[in-house]
């Protein structure tokens, strides 16, 4: 999202995106019942990023960090269920949106899985990672619940996840089979920092 063009039309995921940060904060004590109430209103009358992004200005983002002063960033809602690579590249990265079960198959290829700015469909995930003579990178955030259940046969599954929290809002599932392949499973900052 050109973040450049306040008077670009906001989606439904837009709005909602907005409306959980509000309740986030309201939750928090950052924002009286009051200020909810007509920040919620506001978002979902909201036509236009500009309407939008004056709404959580002066919050903090669903990570902790200061809000973007550009209009919010939506998921991308037409990534499905499945993404596949064979004999090439699937990735998804950025903000999308992840269902409740998701799947990645490579064969002979590769892809990489980015959950740092992806928006969770549930607080429990499922990433279905299938790796034939290919590989699979799954990234998530410091400090993300991470519960491995891959299986490895004349292949290898790597976990390098760093500050795995024992408990918190969501956790993700990994499962799935490395055969002649591989699943490399690890926690980054988004600055491109271990």
């Amino acid at each position: 999202m050109p973040s450049e063009s306040p008077d670009f039309r906001a989606s439904d995921a837009d709005r909602e995106k907005i409306a959980t940060l509000l309740r986030q904060a309201q939750r928090e004590g950052r924002l009286t019942l009051d200020e909810f109430d007509e920040r919620v209103a506001g978002a979902y009358r909201a036509r236009t990023y500009g309407e939008l992004t004056p709404l959580v200005d002066d919050l903090p983002d669903e990570t902790g960090g200061t809000s973007a002063t550009g209009p919010p960033r939506s998921p991308d809602s037409r990534t499905g269920r499945a993404a596949l690579g064979i004999m090439s590249y699937a990735e998804r990265i950025g903000p999308w949106r992840v269902p409740p079960r998701f799947t990645t198959f490579a064969f002979w290829g590769g892809g990489k899985i980015d959950l740092r700015d992806a928006f969770l469909d549930a607080a429990e995930v499922e990433i279905h990672c299938y790796a034939v003579m290919g590989g699979i990178e799954v990234v998530v955030s410091p400090g993300t619940r991470v519960e491995d259940r891959c299986t490895a046969i004349m292949g290898g599954v790597e976990r390098d996840v760093r500050g795995a929290a024992s408990h918190g809002e969501s956790k993700v599932v990994i499962t799935g089979l490395a055969f002649w392949g591989g699943v490399y499973i690890h926690s980054q900052e988004p600055d491109g920092k271990h």
